[in-house]
């Protein structure tokens, strides 16, 4: 087994201070601080699935408003991932080299004001609104690629785990919320779509206060036991992430389940309104708002429960089988296929049974993404996990949940031929949803194939800190003696 420690050269970062022994009993005040980092970056994450899921609670008052297409409504989630993803490179080349508290800092405020400068947007400039959604994305990168591998720093091993599982939670319950916080807020305003927007930017300033106050930013790697800053060049951490095949199995397993799950978190509202209307023949704008409401709460309470469950499972199975978070990551999204099926096929008819799969396929489907994070944190080395990250986050959305909503949109034009009829539209989009469960089941494959090379290459990234640690214990007595 090779190992490339050249780049890891050992250094005290500025304003930082620490022990070069990491001790793995923290002190009171430590855990203290490490506890109110947590329960800010967990709040930013919780406003900024809002903030991004809002737009799908209040979709079919946008199209209206705005007189547009089925895809350019799926053209606005495209908009704000596509920037989002693009930039993410560029914070996680960032985050590896400077400030990661700064980083937030600016990302939350940049997130915040474009989000409040869209809800005033006119009427006729649907442009405009698709470009100040795509300056969101921009604010959000900088915030998503950096903040994980602050809590890496922080804690480790099954404490990282269940922070990081902590972390995720913000990703369903937040985006639940916006579906919630968008349906209402417009019907407690009669009507105006504009007033949900309004909300997550006041929140987002409050957390920038408190991001500037209160939080410490830890020493990279110092959970791990590696105090280094990274010296390399981009383009060589690019090439030494790629040449982990469970981090490239992983990241396509990923990319193929948020592909499903941003087709699903997108339309579904939309599909599921005009199921609605198809089963009861006439339903109010109250009833779709409440649409919404069901499928945000479903939403939250199935996400919660995914993230929970397939963390412990995980870290059950994990004692017994080195290879089984990426098992239990497979396992989860293949079992989701059938219930993602019969969702679409008994929208129209049942009900009932409509909303018990999504729940069960959410709940499967949420299940690895905590496990992910832990996953990534654990085979690629402290000093390349931000660019990891971001890279990570660059595919995933690419080929996932930047494409998805659009090619969602697409097909279901295709199939409506320019046909507005309820019945029509709805047929349209169930047809074209019926490509979500066969990507998802894609994903599933890739995790159960980066099971095999996990053990390997967790054991490369170990060992490569242990030999910085070693070299940087070499360079520390040569120079006591000269």
């Amino acid at each position: 087994m090779s190992l490339d420690v050249s780049d890891l050269i050992p250094v005290i970062e500025p304003d930082i201070e620490f022990s070069l022994s990491y001790s793995g009993e923290k002190s009171k005040r430590e855990k203290y601080k490490n506890a109110i980092t947590m329960t800010i970056l967990l709040c930013i994450n919780l406003l900024n699935f809002m903030d991004r899921f809002i737009i799908a609670g209040i979709l079919d008052k946008i199209i209206h408003d705005f007189k547009i297409s089925e895809s350019q409504g799926g053209l606005l989630q495209t908009v704000f991932v596509c920037s989002y993803m693009a930039l993410a490179p560029l914070f996680g080349y960032l985050g590896d080299r400077y400030s990661r508290k700064m980083l937030i800092t600016v990302g939350v405020s940049v997130w915040s004001v474009t989000t409040l400068a869209g809800s005033f947007v006119p009427k006729n400039l649907f442009a405009v609104f698709a470009i100040l959604r795509g300056l969101v994305g921009i604010g959000e990168a900088s915030y998503s690629c950096v903040a994980p591998t602050i809590i890496a720093d922080m804690y480790k091993h099954d404490m990282r785990t269940r922070m990081l599982a902590l972390f995720n939670i913000a990703v369903p319950v937040g985006g639940g919320l916006g579906y919630i916080v968008g349906a209402y807020v417009s019907v407690a305003f009669n009507g105006n779509w504009r007033w949900a927007l309004r909300i997550t930017p006041v929140l987002g300033i409050v957390c920038v206060i408190l991001l500037a106050v209160l939080v410490r930013e830890p020493v990279r790697g110092g959970a791990d036991g590696a105090q280094v800053l990274k010296r390399d060049n981009w383009f060589s951490d690019i090439l030494k992430i790629f040449r982990v095949k469970s981090f490239i199995l992983t990241t396509l397993g990923f990319t193929w389940v948020a592909f499903a799950l941003g087709a699903l978190s997108w339309w579904a509202p939309r599909f599921l309104q005009l199921a609605y209307t198809l089963h009861y023949t006439v339903i109010s704008d109250k009833t779709k708002a409440n649409v919404s409401l069901y499928f945000g709460i479903i939403t939250c309470f199935a996400g919660v429960l995914g993230v929970v469950m397939g963390t412990e499972i995980a870290r059950w199975y994990r004692k017994r089988n080195q290879r089984g978070d990426p098992i239990v990551c497979g396992v989860a999204v293949l079992v989701s296929v059938p219930f993602l099926f019969v969702a679409l096929i008994y929208s129209k008819d049942n009900i009932i049974l409509t909303w018990i799969s999504i729940f069960i396929a959410e709940t499967l489907l949420c299940s690895n993404w905590a496990i992910i994070s832990d996953m990534l944190m654990y085979i690629i080395v402290p000093a390349r996990r931000a660019t990891a990250s971001s890279m990570q986050i660059f595919i995933l959305h690419l080929f996932g949940d930047a494409s998805s909503p659009y090619i969602i949109g697409l097909i279901s034009d295709f199939f409506s031929k320019g046909v507005h009829h309820d019945d029509v539209l709805w047929k349209s989009l169930r047809y074209a949803f019926m490509l979500t469960p066969i990507v998802a089941g894609f994903g599933g494959i890739a995790f159960l194939f980066a099971a095999i090379f996990i053990v390997r290459d967790r054991h490369e990234a170990e060992a490569t800190i242990e030999s910085a640690n070693t070299l940087e214990t070499f360079h520390m007595e040569v120079s006591s003696n000269t």
